[in-house]
């Protein structure tokens, strides 16, 4: 049943004679949903700053109006592959959409993940990410057609190997079962490893029982979902920062909002992106530490593997812009942009994605 937000509107007498009130005081309840737990970064950022962010500035403002959330995290309304409709229907009015998995309803938010090996710094990717969507309108009419709105762009910390094996070269992929969020399968096109596709929640168990012989995953996860223990080797390949998530709002929900709540919502959105981004940021390095303390062994993938890795690989985005350009998206005006902006903040690749 479609989830609804219930308005309620009190006006006290002594506001109508006195004035001490306001007027038109409205109550909105919202239901915000995540498949992944408040351990994963974006969502911690939303239960610790952008929801009693958006609250204290409702208050600031004179209290006229205010939102009542509902929390839904972990899996408790929608697992990661379900946020996205889950929000669509209105079950959700507000959802933490891993769009990583949503490659056939948002191609082009596909981006990063068919470029590879670009920057590991998250602040330079997500200012490439939002002018990316300044010169791609197609990028925000996809959220459109699923009925919602991005308000913020959430990305993750640089990619490594983390294995049950030690990885001494590309060779010792060979015939390995790695868990792999998305289009990151095409990673190990060329490899010989088999990509089994799994979101963070089940990661740990996978390795555990062996259906996967490790995971590729950005580091500041390794610790808060204890991979260590399962696979103790952390392998630096440094595939780069992703831009993998989104905060959204569903288009019914955010017409019912008055102006001055809209507007207050997309200030606090904006600060929460820079407050997600901080939390990957300075939790890698946080990640690695406690991973090693807990007996995981990191090594840095030597400078001749990881060219030996990223020339196995078939020119997974130029295939990939082909077939968006075959569907009708504009694949190659998306590659090009986003190539071209990240080339103008200086941002170097091992292997050039542009060359057909």
């Amino acid at each position: 049943m479609k989830h609804r937000i219930y308005l309620a509107a009190a006006v006290s007498l002594q506001a109508l004679t006195l004035g001490a009130l306001p007027l038109h005081a409205e109550t909105f309840s919202a239901t915000i949903a995540s498949g992944h737990p408040p351990v994963t970064g974006g969502v911690q950022a939303i239960s610790e700053y952008f929801i009693p962010e958006v609250n204290r500035r409702l208050e600031a403002a004179g209290g006229k109006d205010k939102i009542n959330w509902n929390e839904a995290y972990g899996g408790s309304l929608a697992d990661p592959f379900g946020v996205l409709e889950a929000v669509e229907s209105g079950i959700a009015d507000f959802g933490y959409v891993p769009q990583v998995f949503e490659a056939d309803k948002l191609p082009l938010e596909q981006i990063t993940y068919v470029a590879p090996f670009g920057t590991s710094d998250l602040g330079t990717l997500m200012a490439i990410m939002n002018e990316l969507h300044a010169a791609v309108p197609e990028m925000d009419a996809a959220w459109r057609a699923n009925n919602q709105m991005p308000l913020a762009f959430v990305g993750v910390d640089t990619y490594q190997l983390v294995t049950n094996f030690e990885v001494t070269g590309v060779s010792s992929l060979k015939g390995r079962k790695l868990g792999a969020a998305g289009l990151s399968a095409n990673w190990l096109r060329g490899t010989g490893a088999v990509a089994v596709s799994a979101s963070l929640p089940d990661h740990y168990n996978n390795i555990k029982t062996g259906l996967t012989d490790g995971v590729i995953t950005f580091e500041s996860s390794i610790s808060p979902y204890k991979f260590y223990e399962v696979a103790p080797y952390v392998t630096k390949v440094n595939f780069g920062a992703m831009s993998s998530s989104s905060l959204t709002v569903n288009l019914d929900t955010w017409a019912r909002f008055p102006k001055e709540v809209q507007d207050i919502i997309k200030s606090v959105a904006q600060d929460y992106e820079q407050k997600a981004l901080e939390i990957y940021a300075t939790r890698a390095d946080r990640s690695l530490a406690t991973a090693k303390e807990k007996g995981a062994k990191i090594v840095d993938f030597s400078e001749s593997n990881r060219e030996e890795f990223v020339d196995s690989l078939p020119n997974i985005a130029q295939e990939w812009a082909s077939d968006q350009d075959a569907r009708g998206q504009p694949g190659s005006t998306t590659l090009q942009e986003y190539l071209r902006i990240a080339n103008e903040k200086g941002v170097t690749w091992p292997r050039d994605w542009s060359q057909k």
